[in-house]
């Protein structure tokens, strides 16, 4: 990508056309195998994220390629078998067969589908035309599949350009973010598909000894003193009908996530860890923005807006009539309308406020997440559906359904519209309501399995064309208008304290420690610093010795766990985050030992402070602690006497680092303590309070 992107991003406007024939040829079966179409498809994609071309023009010159690569392939199948032989590599008689049974399985619908299937793509046109397919059919058909291919492809490039291009500085916390997403997300793919893969091992397990266990003698036994007991047990896990084992699944299921759902609102109420982690992980979150991301995220919450929703469930509802399935209608808006009433009624009960940093205005409350309840339950009924009707492959409907789950919620926590545990909730309420839909559909199609209508297959090819190109364009505008009618939020003007701000440490009135993740105290504040800006704390800091630890990323944490496990030296490896009134550390340092590696250094945080100083310096508080070895071949191990590095520090800054000190402040009483990790430290509770020279009403020189 790094080479191929330049290339074709000079091209200008030539590239849209390049991407588009591209995209032609190989729709088109004589030349489909030696035209990387879907590669400079998704590569177009990627131009678009960088801002080298219009994503919506580019969308449209990969439609028109792929439709008329596609025709044109459909118009070679008309003139008969007589293009395939045993020996050619895509015009093969194994193939044709291929694309044969696909047809014959799938219908006219294949036409769609196997525009994303690689080598059957431009095969799947050909068997239309010999399968007396007609033209105006395969037109609908054919460009129903050509937009969806087009928006999906490009969207996909759209995303990885988007990754890549904040992703290229790995050593931005930017990039961290973005690698961390698609680690999770080739994770989430590894875990689903192992799991499919394992499940026919699995119940063919469970079949063996249910087979040894009744074969028992004492279960015989035991049978036979209580028949009316084991009928029932029998009649719940029968295969033979939807009141039997599937229905006890669901029901085992639903009580599963309705404890997990309890559980989560005990965790609100009780302020439990996970709630105490959301004001840090939303500040987290807040640092990673960039406008490209905020532009993709901005797309993507969009799936889980009302209006998006309405179209996909309405364009799911005409094809489940069309089809003939229409005991699946109301058990989805039943679903659809439960949960949305379901979520309304539980934000006006908890009445949460929405984080403090949210990028867009939203009127709401933020408990639970309404967009990440919303696609859970639209996603994970219609996975059923396309699963229970077997319709394409099972395991990328499972695969498609999570990560449209996992990108919505975390979607919402990027922007910062939720906390972690407003999403969590939300997709806990959307489940129960998708498996309330799922047992209300397999009712109705008990009962309604007689109303089933069919309709011809000529107008089924009609109507499905139909719904799939009028529901992509109205998904299209409605996504587009989401994104550019979202008002941003002013941001917070910066706080004023009424006293000094090392008293305001003192009093409690902001925190005296720093914290983890989930809130634990850890070291004192040791040193309160007023300096002009974040440029005069990095000049103090250089001219003292100490030097700027690189942000954490993919190679910055790679070499220092290297260096670490080998005790080599990295003198600006990356420090672990740890918070302050809810925020990581703005910036990190660290002073190298001697002829020691990494596993021995001195090292100090610093958060700035959301206020200024009455005479308009900047505040930092900063923290100080020895690193003496590594604990578990992970984490560092500190030095108990953290006040030895505090003064280290002191007498560094005073001494080359320009500053001066104004006293002292008690900012807690001397104490024992230990860090998240467990080590131990003691201090004597003070920080010292430094600045730079000379300081007009700065702070007090007392203590």
């Amino acid at each position: 990508m790094t080479s191929l992107l330049p290339t074709i991003g000079a091209m200008g406007v030539w590239g849209y056309w390049v991407i588009g024939l591209m995209a032609f040829f190989e729709a088109l079966v004589l030349t489909s195998v030696f035209s990387p179409g879907t590669v400079a498809v998704v590569l177009g994609g990627a131009l678009a994220a960088q801002g080298l071309y219009d994503v919506g023009d580019m969308i449209w010159f990969v439609t028109i390629g792929t439709i008329l690569g596609a025709e044109a392939s459909y118009r070679i199948g008309r003139h008969g078998e007589r293009f395939f032989t045993s020996d050619g590599r895509v015009l093969s008689t194994a193939n044709l067969e291929r694309g044969q049974r696909f047809f014959a399985k799938y219908g006219a619908a294949s036409i769609v589908i196997g525009h994303f299937l690689g080598p059957l793509r431009p095969i799947a046109p050909v068997v239309a035309g010999l399968s007396g397919m007609t033209p105006r059919a395969f037109w609908l058909w054919n460009v129903a599949g050509g937009c969806a291919y087009a928006l999906a492809m490009v969207s996909v490039g759209y995303f990885f350009g988007t990754a890549f291009s904040v992703f290229g500085a790995s050593t931005t916390r930017v990039g961290l973010f973005v690698g961390a997403v698609l680690g999770t997300l080739f994770l989430l793919w590894f875990v689903i598909t192992r799991v499919r893969r394992s499940l026919p091992l699995l119940m063919s397990v469970l079949r063996s000894v249910r087979v040894a266990v009744h074969d028992n003698l004492d279960v015989q036994g035991l049978i036979a003193r209580h028949p009316k007991r084991f009928r029932f047990l029998a009649r719940r896990v029968s295969r033979q009908t939807f009141t039997g084992l599937p229905a006890t699944l669901l029901a085992v299921t639903f009580v599963y996530f309705l404890l997990l759902y309890a559980e989560s609102v005990f965790q609100l109420l009780g302020h439990g860890p996970l709630v105490q982690a959301d004001t840090r992980i939303s500040n987290l979150f807040s640092t990673v923005r960039s406008d490209r991301l905020n532009t993709f995220f901005t797309i993507v919450t969009g799936l889980g807006y009302w209006q998006t929703v309405c179209v996909v469930a309405l364009a799911a509802s005409a094809l489940m009539w069309v089809w003939g399935r229409r005991a699946y209608i109301p058990a989805l808006w039943i679903a659809l309308v439960g949960n949305v009433t379901t979520v309304s009624l539980l934000k006006l009960a908890f009445a949460r406020a929405r984080p403090d940093l949210a990028l867009y205005a939203e009127n709401s409350y933020a408990f639970p997440s309404g967009h990440s309840a919303t696609i859970a339950a639209l996603s994970i009924f219609l996975t059923y559906v396309l699963i229970r009707e077997r319709i394409g492959r099972d395991l990328l409907w499972i695969l498609t359904c999570f990560t449209l789950i996992f990108l919505v919620g975390l979607s919402r926590l990027y922007l910062n519209e939720h906390f972690l545990s407003d999403v969590l909730n939300g997709y806990l309420v959307g489940a129960l309501w998708a498996i309330t839909g799922i047992f209300l559909a397999e009712r109705f199609r008990q009962r309604w399995q007689a109303l089933d209508l069919q309709a011809t297959r000529r107008g089924r090819w009609w109507a499905t064309a139909s719904v799939i190109t009028v529901a992509a364009v109205a998904l299209g505008f409605v996504l587009e208008h989401y994104s550019l009618t979202q008002r941003q939020v002013q941001p917070a003007q910066q706080a004023q304290l009424d006293i000094p701000f090392d008293q305001a440490l003192e009093q409690g009135i902001l925190p005296a420690r720093s914290e983890s993740l989930i809130g634990t105290q850890q070291e004192p504040v040791s040193i309160i610093l007023y300096v002009a800006d974040d440029q005069t704390l990095l000049d103090a800091l250089a001219a003292a010795g100490w030097r700027q630890a690189d942000p954490p990323g993919f190679a910055t944490l790679s070499r220092a766990a290297i260096a670490a496990w080998l005790d080599r030296a990295y003198e600006t490896a990356p420090i672990t985050p740890v918070f302050w009134n809810g925020w990581p550390q703005s910036f990190g340092f660290e002073k190298a030992v001697t002829s020691e590696g990494l596993r021995q250094r001195h090292h100090a945080r610093f958060w700035r402070a959301r206020m200024k100083a009455p005479s308009g310096l900047q505040i930092f508080v900063g923290t100080a602690s020895f690193d003496i070895g590594l604990k578990w071949g992970l984490t560092h191990r500190i030095d108990p006497n953290i006040d030895l590095e505090r003064n280290l520090l002191i007498e560094d800054l005073l001494r080359d680092g320009g500053l001066q000190q104004n006293g002292w402040a008690q900012v807690v009483a001397p104490m024992l303590g230990q860090n998240v990790v467990g080590d131990p430290f003691f201090t004597d509770g003070r920080a010292a309070i430094l600045s730079t020279p000379p300081v007009t009403g700065g702070p007090p020189a007392t203590k």
